[in-house]
């Protein structure tokens, strides 16, 4: 199974509050990158597109 469909499948397992909380953390991480004080540029937005990346790999299967 490619990583995709994996993420793909544990998303559909989220109820909707926990589908909005990580839409929240994911918003606050790239306002923070982009908006932040003191912005390092591509090596903070870089961290940051990581960061969310790895989110995703970690989300938990329910089953």
């Amino acid at each position: 199974m490619l990583e995709i469909e994996r993420v793909k499948e544990r998303l559909s397992q989220l109820d909707e509050s926990e589908a909005r909380s990580l839409l929240l953390i994911i918003y606050a991480r790239l306002d923070t990158a982009i908006h932040g004080i003191g912005t390092g540029g591509d090596p903070v937005m870089k961290e940051t597109v990581m960061d969310i990346f790895d989110i995703y790999k970690r989300l938990p299967s329910k089953k």
